[in-house]
């Protein structure tokens, strides 16, 4: 793909594209119209989370804030889950979690699994890419099984050590690199391509997205 800045964001020159973000508590209170003035299409919007210590499952502080927000704004929205599970059963348990906290919940995007590595004092940090493969499959499945669309979110570390993506691409892959281009080897539908972006109604800094809209 071809890649090019134009106004200060990233675009691909090679097709169509729409652009997004993806939030959490962290952005504290975001002015969703502003978001979709700016020229803003979808959200991703974190609605949990689990611990990497002792692994508790928690739910984002403004996930519904968010949710309802960005819909109310008119953006497509999507929601992910930050997983830290260590085995399948965890990761049924945190898919499972997600599904109840959406109760049937209306969504243009999909149910993302979003599993990063901490660190070697985290509870995960002896996992092996078969064990988290399982996870990400078992996640996906639970999640299309119960009528939504699942995604896996990943960088460049978690795919080449940990994730067999070549067993995986029946689902699709957002992939997490911050450059001005993306090198990947892989066919990707979401591009997170910086974390420190700037957009009008979010305090701080933001994660930006550019969705691949293949013919």
């Amino acid at each position: 793909m071809d890649f090019a800045t134009l106004d200060g964001y990233v675009t691909c020159t090679a097709g169509p594209t729409r652009r997004g973000i993806d939030v959490s508590e962290h952005q504290e209170e975001i002015d969703w119209t502003q978001v979709r003035d700016a020229g803003y299409d979808f959200a991703i919007i974190r609605i949990g989370y689990r611990g990497y210590t002792v692994g508790q499952i928690h739910a984002d502080e403004r996930a519904r804030e968010n949710l309802a927000g960005a819909k109310a704004a008119g953006l497509d929205v999507g929601v992910y889950f930050y997983a830290q599970a260590i085995d399948v059963r965890e990761a049924a348990e945190e898919a499972a979690w997600c599904l109840d906290f959406l109760q049937g919940e209306q969504l243009d995007l999909p149910v993302v699994y979003d599993w990063e590595w901490v660190g070697g004092d985290a509870r995960t940090a002896n996992m092996d890419r078969e064990t988290l493969t399982e996870c990400a499959r078992t996640f996906c499945q639970t999640i299309e099984e119960a009528g939504y669309r699942s995604m896996l979110y990943f960088n460049s570390h978690i795919s080449r050590d940990l994730l067999d993506l070549q067993a995986l691409q029946e689902y699709p892959f957002w992939f997490a690199q911050y450059r001005d281009a993306m090198d990947f080897g892989y066919k990707v539908d979401l591009w997170q391509y910086t974390e420190t972006g700037t957009v009008p109604g979010i305090k701080g800094r933001v994660d930006i997205d550019l969705m691949f809209l293949y013919g």
